[in-house]
């Protein structure tokens, strides 16, 4: 089997996350083999500045592979990311990457005739989910409604996030957790993202004050490079610290789980460059015991953490969702994989084509 040609579309998807809206660029990559079967992954940039430059991307990775057998995985992955030493690792690379790998493994599900979850490993079929994509702002007896009709929609974990009480006095910011506590209760789990917002000295007093309300986890507390500050939040607060979205490679998640300052180690799909990567991360957290979460892409990642024997739980935010048919079915708050070869997504044509972008 050989990579005959890949297409590349770029298409704006509207995104909407709390009260911003905004358009955000999803790229499409469709690697077609001489024996038929085609494979489909995608990629995107929260910043729209960036499309063009994504898009070129992604398009001068797949030229390199016309010609390769797609099912060598290691070898293409190394042959789009080493060559990283002239134009530094990470970064856009990665995240245009993302779209070819997942392609890649997309056909090697199809021409194996197995799901992506089983390929990875198959640990189970289905995994637990949180909500993540509302903010849940606004005063406390909103952030209640808002809560609660989650829950009602089936979820049985959600995630909030800090507004105008980032800096709040802390009393403040123990009020709107409680408010979102008392109106879920303590059989829904309860995510506090801060988003690298906190000092250490600030995000363990506020931790302190948050321990009373049960979170499943204090997410990113501090700038993602201070290590050392939060292996100290680690170590002073009971509440679990999840963390390592905004990290591009093993090497710079290794100093997080070395110095025990995640309980669980959450990993970015995109900035990692896909599914290959992944699964290395995955085992080399599970050598710690620690527990492994996703950032976005829940339709692909799903298949990823379910796989694995240390897979936690998937963010559940859809963004790219609408470009796709086959997606996970929630079912009490836990998304049920398919038996579908691959990842089991079709594109729904009509409206990758009313989003292209040239």
């Amino acid at each position: 089997m050989k990579i005959s040609r890949v297409e590349v579309v770029t298409t704006l998807v509207p995104v909407v996350f709390g009260r911003h809206q905004s358009q955000m660029p999803v790229v499409i990559a469709r690697i077609f083999t001489d024996t038929g079967i085609e494979g489909v992954g995608h990629t995107f940039s929260a910043n729209p500045e960036f499309q063009r430059s994504l898009s070129s991307m992604v398009r001068e990775l797949a030229d390199l592979l016309v010609g390769e057998d797609p099912r060598r995985i290691e070898h293409l992955a190394a042959k789009m990311l080493y060559p990283a030493n002239w134009v530094g690792p990470g970064g856009l690379l990665n995240i245009a990457a993302t779209a070819i790998d997942i392609a890649l493994w997309d056909i090697i599900g199809k021409d194996s005739g197995q799901p992506l979850w089983r390929l990875l490993g198959g640990f189970s079929d289905r995994v637990r989910a949180y909500q993540s994509g509302m903010a849940l702002g606004g005063p406390p007896d909103s952030l209640q409604r808002q809560a609660a009709e989650l829950v009602a929609q089936g979820h049985r974990a959600i995630k909030m996030r800090p507004n105008h009480e980032r800096h709040a006095r802390v009393g403040e910011v123990a009020a709107r957790v409680r408010a979102v506590r008392e109106a879920i209760g303590y059989d829904i789990d309860l995510m506090y993202d801060v988003n690298q917002a906190w000092t250490p000295s600030r995000a363990i007093r506020v931790g302190r004050a948050l321990e009373e309300f049960d979170l499943f986890w204090l997410e990113d507390p501090t700038l993602m490079h201070d290590v050392e500050g939060q292996a100290a939040i680690a170590e002073a607060l009971d509440v679990p610290i999840c963390s390592g979205e905004y990290h591009y490679n093993m090497v710079s998640l290794l100093p997080l789980l070395k110095s025990r300052a995640v309980d669980y180690l959450m990993v970015d799909l995109c900035r990692m460059a896909g599914v290959t990567q992944f699964r290395k991360v995955a085992a080399m957290a599970e050598a710690f015991g620690i527990p492994v979460a996703s950032h976005l892409v829940p339709e692909i990642f799903a298949h990823c953490i379910a796989a694995v024997p240390n897979g936690l739980i998937v963010e559940w935010m859809d963004w790219t969702a609408i470009l796709f048919d086959g997606l996970p079915i929630l079912e009490d708050g836990a998304l049920l994989l398919s038996e579908r070869p691959g990842h089991g997504l079709t594109l729904l044509e009509d409206e990758v084509q009313r989003r292209r972008v040239d």
